[in-house]
C-alpha cells in the first residue's frame, strides 16, 4: 500500500472516531431533577438505578446546586422551562392534566396508608373501630387545602381543617379533634417533635385511600416519560425496585413500628383517583397484609 493510501486512511479513521465520539458526546446526557448532591430518598435512589439503565443519561444533575429545592411553583416552572427534566410529587388531576404523569407508585401507595396521632388520653378511643361506620363518630384534625381533607369529607368523615401544619398539635392537645391522619412514614418523628403534648400514634387501626407518588415530566415528553416507565417496570420485576424500597429508612422504620400486618384496615375512596391510576397493575401496590413482596 503506497504512502498516499496510508495517509488517506488514516486520516478517515480519524474522521470516523471523531463522528463516533460526537454521537455519543450529544447522546450522553445527564437527568436533571430538583434537590441537592446530598438529597438522600427513595426517588432518588430510583433515578440513580434508572440512569444506570438508560441509553439517554449517563448521570444526574441537580441544577439548584447546593442550595437544593426551591418552591413547589418554583420547581414546576423550571420543568416546563426545561431547566429540569422531572420532578416528584403525590398526585392530583390538577397535575396529570398540566404535566405527563409516569404512573409508577413510587412509594406503592403507601403514602395513602394512614396512622393517627392522637393524645394519650385517648389511645383507647379507637379499640372497637372496624369500620367506616365507626369512624365516622370521631373527627380528624387537617390542613384545609390538603388533598387529604377532600378524601376524608369525600367518605363523610367529620374534619376539623387548620391554615397551617403546626396548629394541628395543639388542636390534638385541646380537643378540638380526636385523631391526626398521617402517612405511616410520619407519625412518630412527628411525635417526639411535639413532645410537649403527650401524643401518640393510635395502635389499632389504618385508613387506605390511593394517593400515589409519581414522577411528572413535562407535558409532551411522551418519549421521556414512556423511557423512565419501562426502565421502573423492569426494576419491579426483576426485583432492584424492591430491594431499594425494602432499603429505603422511611420504609423500614414504618414497617417495623407500624405493625401493619396487626391493624384494622378501613378503606376510603379518593374522589380524584384518574382512570390511569385504577389502571396500575395491582401486584405494584404494597400490600400490608402480606407484607415485602
Amino acid at each position: 500500500m503506497g504512502l498516499l493510501s496510508c495517509l488517506q486512511r488514516a486520516k478517515w479513521n480519524l474522521v470516523v472516531s471523531a463522528i463516533i465520539f460526537s454521537v455519543s458526546t450529544v447522546s450522553a446526557k445527564p437527568l436533571n431533577i430538583p434537590g441537592s448532591p446530598e438529597g438522600v430518598s427513595l426517588p432518588i435512589d430510583l433515578l440513580n438505578e434508572v440512569v444506570k439503565r438508560s441509553d439517554i443519561y449517563t448521570s444526574i444533575h441537580h441544577p439548584y446546586g447546593e442550595k437544593g429545592d426551591s418552591t413547589f411553583t418554583k420547581t414546576v416552572y423550571d420543568l416546563n422551562a426545561g431547566v429540569l427534566d422531572l420532578l416528584w410529587t403525590a398526585t392530583s388531576t390538577d397535575y396529570e392534566q398540566s404535566l405527563q404523569a409516569i404512573y409508577f407508585p413510587l412509594y406503592r401507595g403507601t403514602l395513602g396508608m394512614r396512622l393517627g396521632i392522637v393524645r394519650q388520653q385517648r389511645l383507647s378511643l379507637f379499640s372497637g373501630v372496624n369500620s367506616l361506620a365507626d369512624l365516622r363518630q370521631f373527627t380528624a384534625c387537617q390542613g384545609k387545602m390538603w388533598a387529604d381533607t377532600q378524601v376524608l369529607e369525600s367518605n363523610g368523615v367529620k374534619v376539623s381543617k387548620s391554615l397551617g401544619y403546626l396548629n394541628i398539635f395543639p388542636m390534638l392537645e385541646a380537643d378540638r379533634c380526636d385523631y391526626f391522619p398521617r402517612a405511616i412514614f410520619e407519625p412518630w418523628a412527628e411525635v417526639k417533635r411535639e413532645a410537649e403534648y403527650d401524643l401518640h400514634v393510635e395502635p389499632n387501626i389504618m385508613l387506605r385511600y390511593k394517593m400515589p407518588f409519581f414522577f411528572f415530566v413535562k407535558a409532551g415528553n411522551n418519549q421521556l416519560a414512556e423511557h423512565i416507565n419501562t426502565i421502573l417496570y423492569q426494576m419491579f420485576e426483576d426485583g432492584a425496585y424492591q430491594a431499594l424500597f425494602n432499603n429505603d429508612d422511611d420504609v423500614k422504620n414504618a414497617l417495623t413500628l407500624g405493625h401493619l400486618s396487626n391493624r384494622t384496615i378501613i378503606d376510603l375512596e379518593n374522589p380524584n383517583v384518574s382512570d390511569k391510576v385504577k389502571a396500575i397493575p395491582e401486584k405494584i401496590w404494597f400490600d400490608p397484609i402480606a407484607g415485602n413482596k
